[in-house]
């Protein structure tokens, strides 16, 4: 599999999933008509998560799901950046359409048998379950903009398919009207000026640091700004402070003496992980964990 952040160990072909299987036992259930999902259904919907994670064990009861209501899965790895990033985008969709598809995140290396079943090559991929039949949509990353679409067309297909259920959503399940203070920050990532974006999302969440939702638009925004800047595997940042955007770990390895004295808390504010690696012993323990890192240093402890 190939994923920039993070390449898992190839699965194992023997004992990998048969999805024609799975898509036979999900069958056995009964008829998967539109009429049989309703009355199933019923009034309130279908009682199942919304959003939901598989592993191999749990992998038959998501295509029975998919008998009922269409299925998105996500194959990712925990530790690849753009993973995160489409997560949080397709379950922001999800909510949107409040229980018109299920999404199922599965993470490959909780579950190698169904990335083999999928034949997953890159990572994050993209694919829906109608009927318990698969259904490709997408490789890697996008835009919401772009992956709104892909998900009508899957709703359509499923309609016409028979699938027509609906899940039982709660008040939490549904996306939440737009904060008045969101606004500006939405407002210019729609017209694609990013850094204006980023500024406005930092002040946001400046004035409340436990914003997640403004927190998830700073990491698309960051990436899509890395993404455009980036020379081959080189990006060019104009201070430490910017480096570590949502950085899952700091690691020093130079003595410059600009980075002797940093603003610990300003790196601890920007980064998204908590490890800070120092290779050279600059550092004072005791202040970097008092702020909350978990620190880790060179013949010392």
């Amino acid at each position: 599999m190939n994923n920039d952040a993070h390449n898992p160990q190839p699965a194992d072909s023997h004992g990998a999933l048969d999805l024609s299987a799975a898509a036979s036992a999900a069958g056995q259930g009964g008829p998967s008509t539109s009429q049989q999902t309703n009355r199933e259904g019923g009034a309130s919907g279908i009682n199942i998560p919304l959003i939901d994670s598989c592993d191999d064990s749990s992998f038959e009861a998501i295509a029975a799901n998919s008998q009922k209501v269409p299925v998105v899965l996500v194959l990712w790895a925990a530790q690849s950046l753009e993973s995160k990033q489409l997560l949080a985008t397709l379950e922001e969709l999800a909510r949107e359409k409040a229980g018109a598809f299920q999404l199922v995140e599965v993470d490959v290396q909780q579950a190698p048998r169904v990335a083999q079943a999928f034949q997953v090559q890159v990572l994050p991929t993209t694919v829906a379950l109608v009927g318990a039949r698969p259904v490709p949509l997408f490789q890697g990353v996008a835009a919401k903009e772009q992956i709104a679409p892909v998900i009508e067309d899957l709703l359509k297909a499923a309609g016409q398919m028979g699938v027509t259920g609906r899940i039982a959503v709660s008040g939490s399940d549904i996306a939440k009207p737009i904060p008045e203070e969101h606004i500006p920050a939405l407002e210019a990532e729609e017209r694609g000026d990013l850094e204006a974006a980023r500024a406005a999302w930092e002040k946001i969440i400046e004035h409340n640091p436990r914003d997640e939702e403004a927190k998830n638009h700073r990491a698309r925004i960051n990436f899509k700004l890395r993404e455009a800047q980036e020379n081959g595997d080189l990006v060019f940042v104009k201070d430490q402070y910017e480096a570590v955007q949502e950085a899952d770990a700091l690691v020093l390895v130079t003595e410059w003496p600009q980075f002797r004295s940093p603003d610990i808390r300003k790196l601890h504010k920007g980064m998204r992980g908590d490890l800070v690696v120092d290779g050279r012993n600059m550092y004072i323990p005791a202040k970097v964990r008092e702020l909350g890192f978990r620190y880790v240093s060179v013949g010392r402890s």
